[in-house]
C-alpha cells in the first residue's frame, strides 16, 4: 500500500500589506435569519469507511454496524463492481469477490451508507512503481479516472461527492482535479487528527489492519476524539470472520469490528460522540451570505480589486465542486495585490465561518493571505482581523472562523492579499456561514465545592502540609478567574491537598483542573483518587497521573469507582518532597458526563 506524496510546507512569515478600504463603495447584503449548518462547532465525530467495494462490506460489515445503530461510507472502484468470482481482474485485489451494483445500492438504501468514489480501476493517480502501474497517468487520464467513476455511480442513481484516492496516492495535480468533481477527499495513512473546522480535501484517517491494530488501540482513538472534540475516521478493507494477521492482506475480523462498534454505540448513547458518514462530517450549510460566491459573474456582484491586471476572471475549470468552471485567477506583482469581497451584514456576538477553495498552483515567495475588514453602520472602516495564510504551493478548502471584534461592527468584507513573487492561484466558492452564538454552552455543574478556591482551602478542602500548600490570592489561577488558587511547594516531605468527598455511584466521571508548574528540579505533582465506603472509611484508591512539565497544563482525568462498595471519593493532589516544585492549582471540576 502506497503512502501519499507529502507536500513541502514552508511557513516563514512574509510581510503582508493590508489595505484599509474605508468607506469605498461596496454592496451591502441584508442579513438572513434562517440558517442550517452541519457541525457548527467542535464536537467528537467518528466515521467507518471501507475501500474498494468488497462484498464483505454488505455481508459482514453493514449488519455488524447496523446492530449498533451505526453506518459507514464505502469508496467503490467502479470497474470492479460485478466481479463476483475469484480470481478476478480487479487491480485493487484479485482474490476477493466484489459487490454488484444492486448490492452497492442495497448498502445505501437498506443500511444508510454513503457511497463514494475510489476511481475507475484502482490505478495510482500520482505515482508509478511498487503497487502502481508502470506508466504515470497524464493529467487527462487523472481527470478521466475521477469523472468516469463519478458518472458510473450517477448512472446507477448514486450522487457521489466523497472521494478516496487508491493507495492514498495523490499530489497537487490530483487534488486540483479531485476538487472539480467531489466535495471531499479522504487520504490513506494520513494519521493526523481532523480538527474543526476541518480540511475538506484532506480528511485524515486511521488505517486498520489485522496484525497491526487491536480493538483496544482503536477504542483509544475514539476516546482521543472525544477528549479533543475531533473527528476520527477509520478505514477498513475486507471484513472476515477469520482474518489474516498479515497486514498486507488488509483484513480485519468481524468480531473485532463488532467489539469496536459496540464501544462506539455506548459513547453515542452517552452523547459523547456522533457517528457520521464522511460527507456529513464536513462543515457545510446554508445560507451562504456571500454574493457571486462561485464567480459566475466574474469579478462582479460587489467584488473588486486594486490590481485588475493581476486579479482576473478565469473560465478554465480551475475552481471547485459543485461549480468548478469559473473562478478568479490571482497573480502576484511587484507590490501586493488585493481582492475585496462585498460588505456583508454581520451580528456582533455571532460566530461565522469562511470557506474558500484555494489552489496555489505556483509560489516562489510570500503568501496568499485572508484578512477581514470591519465597518460600522455608516460604512466607515473601524478595524480588521488577519485570519489565515497559505505560503506554499498547494490545493485546499481553506476554512477559518470569524467573530466581529466589537458591538460597533455592522458589516464585514473579506480581503484576499497576494503578496510575494511567482504566485499564481485560483480562488472559488467563497462561503460565509453564520454558525451561531459566540457564547459556549454552560459547563456542567461541578460536584466539588470551592473548586476555584475563592474561599481559600476550605469548604471541605484540607491539607497535611499547611506551610507548603497554601491559599494564594496573587493572580496565579486559571485565566477565567485568576485571583485565587492554591500554591504547591515541594518541602521536606510530600505534601497533600485533599478535596471534599464526593458521593459517587458506578459509572464514569471526569475531573479537570488548571495546573501551572513554575519551577521543578525533581519529583512531580501527582493526582490520586481516594475511595471510601458509605461510612466514610477509606477502602481503596487509584493513582491517575504525574505532572512534571513546566508551564500551564489543563489536567483531564477519568474516574470510575473500583467496586460497588465505593460510595464516596476524594481527589488527592500531592507534591513530592525536596522537589523544588513551585506550582499553582485552580479551577478543579468534577462531573459526570
Amino acid at each position: 500500500m502506497l503512502r501519499r506524496k507529502s507536500k513541502s510546507v514552508g511557513r516563514a512569515r512574509f510581510a503582508t500589506v493590508l489595505v484599509a478600504v474605508g468607506a469605498m463603495a461596496a454592496a451591502v447584503l441584508a442579513p438572513v435569519a434562517a440558517n442550517a449548518v452541519e457541525n457548527p462547532a467542535p464536537s467528537a465525530l467518528v466515521s467507518f469507511t471501507f475501500d474498494d467495494g468488497f462484498r464483505s462490506a454488505l455481508t459482514n460489515a453493514a449488519p455488524t454496524l447496523q446492530k449498533h445503530g451505526l453506518t459507514g461510507t464505502n469508496y467503490v472502484v467502479t470497474n470492479c463492481v460485478g466481479m463476483t468470482t475469484v480470481p478476478n481482474t480487479c487491480r485493487a485485489q484479485n482474490d476477493v469477490p466484489y459487490l454488484t451494483w444492486a448490492q452497492v445500492k442495497q448498502l445505501q438504501t437498506q443500511y444508510g451508507w454513503e457511497i463514494g468514489s475510489h476511481g475507475v480501476d484502482h490505478q495510482c493517480l500520482a505515482s508509478t512503481g511498487d503497487d502502481c502501474q508502470s506508466n504515470k497517468l497524464t493529467v487527462a487520464q487523472i481527470d478521466a479516472q475521477l469523472a468516469n467513476s463519478r458518472s458510473a455511480l450517477a448512472a446507477q442513481g448514486i450522487t457521489a461527492t466523497a472521494f478516496a484516492p487508491p493507495y492514498g496516492d495523490y499530489d497537487q495535480t490530483v487534488l486540483a482535479k479531485v476538487a472539480k468533481y467531489y466535495s471531499s477527499m479522504r487520504g490513506f495513512r494520513d494519521e493526523g487528527v481532523n480538527l474543526w473546522p476541518l480540511s475538506d480535501y484532506l480528511v485524515n484517517n486511521v488505517a486498520v489492519e489485522e496484525g497491526l491494530d487491536t480493538v483496544a488501540t482503536l477504542k483509544a482513538k475514539v476516546d482521543q476524539a472525544i477528549a479533543a472534540k475531533s473527528w476520527v475516521v477509520f478505514t477498513f478493507h475486507d471484513i472476515v470472520p477469520t482474518p489474516s494477521t498479515n497486514p498486507d492482506d488488509y483484513q480485519f475480523g468481524t468480531a473485532e469490528l463488532d467489539a469496536l462498534a459496540a464501544y462506539v454505540e455506548t459513547k453515542v448513547a452517552a452523547g459523547q460522540i456522533k457517528n457520521v458518514n464522511v460527507s456529513k462530517g464536513l462543515v457545510t450549510g446554508t445560507p451562504n451570505k456571500m454574493p457571486n460566491a462561485s464567480f459566475n459573474s466574474g469579478l462582479g456582484g460587489g467584488w473588486r480589486t486594486d490590481a485588475p491586471s493581476n486579479v482576473t476572471a478565469d473560465a478554465n475549470a480551475n475552481g471547485s465542486y459543485p461549480d468548478p468552471t469559473r473562478s478568479l485567477k490571482l497573480v502576484s506583482r511587484a507590490t501586493p495585490a488585493h481582492l475585496f469581497s462585498p460588505q456583508v451584514a454581520v451580528s456582533p456576538g455571532t460566530n461565522y465561518l469562511y470557506k474558500t477553495f484555494l489552489n496555489v498552483s505556483a509560489l516562489t515567495s510570500g503568501e496568499v493571505a485572508f484578512y477581514v475588514d470591519e465597518y460600522n453602520a455608516a460604512g466607515t472602516w473601524i478595524s480588521g482581523q488577519y485570519r489565515k495564510r497559505e505560503n506554499s504551493s498547494w490545493v485546499e478548502e481553506l476554512n477559518f472562523t470569524y467573530t466581529p471584534s466589537s458591538t460597533s461592527v455592522a458589516t464585514a468584507s473579506l480581503q484576499v492579499i497576494v503578496a510575494g513573487t511567482g504566485i499564481t492561484a485560483y480562488l472559488d466558492n467563497v462561503e460565509l456561514l453564520a454558525l451561531g452564538p459566540e457564547t459556549p454552552p454552560p459547563a456542567p455543574t461541578s460536584l466539588v465545592a470551592n473548586g476555584t478556591f475563592d474561599a481559600g482551602i476550605s469548604a471541605g478542602w484540607r491539607t497535611d502540609a499547611t506551610t507548603a500548600i497554601v491559599a494564594d490570592n496573587a493572580g496565579n489561577g486559571a485565566p477565567a478567574n485568576p485571583v485565587n488558587s492554591v500554591k504547591l511547594q515541594g518541602a521536606t516531605g510530600t505534601g497533600h491537598l485533599f478535596s471534599p468527598q464526593v458521593n459517587v455511584t458506578p459509572g464514569n466521571y471526569t475531573i479537570s483542573a488548571y495546573l501551572n508548574i513554575k519551577n521543578r528540579t525533581a519529583g512531580e505533582v501527582g493526582w490520586y483518587i481516594d475511595e471510601y465506603d458509605a461510612s466514610g472509611n477509606w477502602i481503596s484508591g487509584q493513582w491517575k497521573l504525574a505532572s512534571t512539565a513546566l508551564g500551564v497544563t489543563n489536567v483531564d482525568l477519568t474516574y470510575s469507582p473500583s467496586s460497588t462498595n465505593v460510595a464516596k471519593a476524594s481527589l488527592q493532589v500531592y507534591v513530592s518532597g525536596n522537589s523544588g516544585v513551585l506550582a499553582y492549582v485552580d479551577d478543579v471540576r468534577w462531573w459526570r458526563p
